[in-house]
């Protein structure tokens, strides 16, 4: 019986003390066009969040015996927005992905999800580079292949 294995290009990286780890499909070409959506969505739910906390600072801004109040309805935009990217994140890079990644947070802040990303994005750029070096390497003009003498 003949077989045929591919290789999907699944790379795998540990992302907690307890040796648990996420996987990236390289190959994927869906998974750059989904990740480069939950970027963008990341950046313009922020800047939304942003303008609505600067609205509710403005509103409270009227009543200063009510700071706590304020405090709590911007924390609360900030916490939605985190639990929605979190949410993309857990779709694309599997369940419970920011509970792994996220140790001991409940709902991770702003910065926790852009250092993430920024960190993701550095190893997804660096195993597409080595994907591209493969693929290149594989297809040359140069490369002679297993009938050429």
């Amino acid at each position: 019986m003949d077989k045929l294995r591919v290789d999907s290009g699944i790379k795998k990286i540990e992302v907690n003390d307890n040796g648990e780890y996420i996987s990236i499909p390289i190959s994927d070409t869906a998974f750059y066009e989904r990740l480069g959506v939950l970027i963008r969505n990341f950046e313009h739910k922020q800047k939304e969040v942003e303008q609505k906390a600067e609205a509710l600072a403005e509103k409270h801004k009227d009543k200063p015996d009510d700071d706590a109040g304020a405090i709590v309805d911007i924390a609360q935009l900030y916490s939605e927005l985190c639990r929605y990217i979190c949410g993309e994140i857990d779709g694309l890079f599997g369940a419970e992905c920011c509970r792994k990644v996220f140790v001991g947070v409940e709902n991770p802040s702003v910065e926790l999800i852009a250092d993430f990303l920024e960190q993701i994005t550095s190893l997804i750029n660096q195993y597409a580079a080595e994907r591209n070096q493969k693929i290149n390497l594989m297809y040359s003009r140069n490369r002679k292949g297993a009938r050429s003498k």
